[in-house]
């Protein structure tokens, strides 16, 4: 038997929104999307939306050198696209591949050019430096511009004052940097015999004048202008301080050689270049008033 209060057992109502017992929501009048002004979809969108293209892939290797066609020339120095005035050292790399107009009348274009890294100075500062050659000493001649190194000229000194290996080394070199090809292979040039290799440039340069299939690019090589030698070097009063003097009176005497053989060189494949491709640039050994 239980007992149960009469409300209880009373009927319940079912119409009342809300109710325990009833609808829990009720529809309004018009539906439930009635106050929109417009309609959901009836069927999903066939409509998409369409991304930008991705980039190219990155590579660390640059892009392989380009074939020239009959009418182009190839790997040239355009010098007479530079001013050298005031430049102590220049050296040279091809960082950009592809065809380059030279000239637009008429037009001379030129697969993987050669450019210019150019280094300008108002000041050379010795120091002492350890050679890695036996019984051999070393000086490290710093060029600066503004008091901020932008060259460092490491030279190997022997016996009898003979200059040995010499190292030309700019501030963005490292492995690191040349491995990703944020700095050319130019930003460091050694020269184990620095005579030696003056030789072989004045071999080659024969060469270049006597057939149009030799070809040269002085990625290795640099040219410097009388603004080198006008370089007045700073160094201590002392026994050694005289010798860095002698070193780098030698050493600016030999980066001469150097400089006036490579650029010899350049002139001669440019010239035949200029020859095989029906071209002709007057100016094109202008820059030898200064290099």
């Amino acid at each position: 038997m239980s007992l149960r209060p009469a409300w209880l057992e009373a009927s319940k109502p079912t119409d009342v929104v809300g109710s325990l017992f009833g609808t829990a929501i009720a529809t309004p009048v018009g539906g439930l999307f009635g106050p929109y002004a417009v309609s959901p979809p009836r069927t999903p969108p066939t409509a998409y939306t369409r991304h930008a293209a991705l980039p190219p892939e990155f590579h660390l290797d640059r892009d392989p050198p380009v074939a020239p066609t009959g009418t182009q020339t190839d790997s040239l120095l355009p010098s007479w696209l530079h001013r050298f005035d005031g430049v102590a050292i220049a050296t040279f790399a091809q960082i950009v591949p592809g065809v380059a107009t030279l000239r637009e009348s008429p037009c001379l274009q030129c697969a993987n050019v050669v450019s210019p890294t150019m280094i300008y100075a108002d000041g050379v500062h010795w120091q002492r430096m350890t050679a890695e050659a036996e019984g051999a000493v070393g000086h490290l001649f710093s060029l600066t511009k503004e008091g901020q190194v932008v060259c460092r000229i490491e030279v190997e000194v022997g016996d009898g004052d003979a200059l040995g290996k010499i190292a030309v080394v700019q501030p963005n070199y490292s492995a690191l940097t040349v491995a990703a090809n944020v700095a050319p292979p130019s930003s460091l040039l050694v020269f184990d015999d620095a005579r030696a290799h003056i030789d072989s440039l004045k071999r080659l340069r024969h060469e270049l004048e006597a057939s149009d299939e030799t070809g040269y690019v002085p990625t290795s090589e640099l040219v410097c202008t009388g603004a080198l030698d006008a370089l007045v070097l700073s160094a201590e009063h002392s026994a050694d301080g005289c010798a860095a003097r002698r070193c780098w009176k030698q050493t600016k005497a030999l980066l001469s050689e150097l400089s006036s053989a490579t650029a010899d060189c350049c002139d001669a494949y440019v010239a035949s270049e200029l020859r095989r491709a029906g071209h002709r640039v007057p100016e094109a050994r202008a820059w030898r008033a200064v290099v």
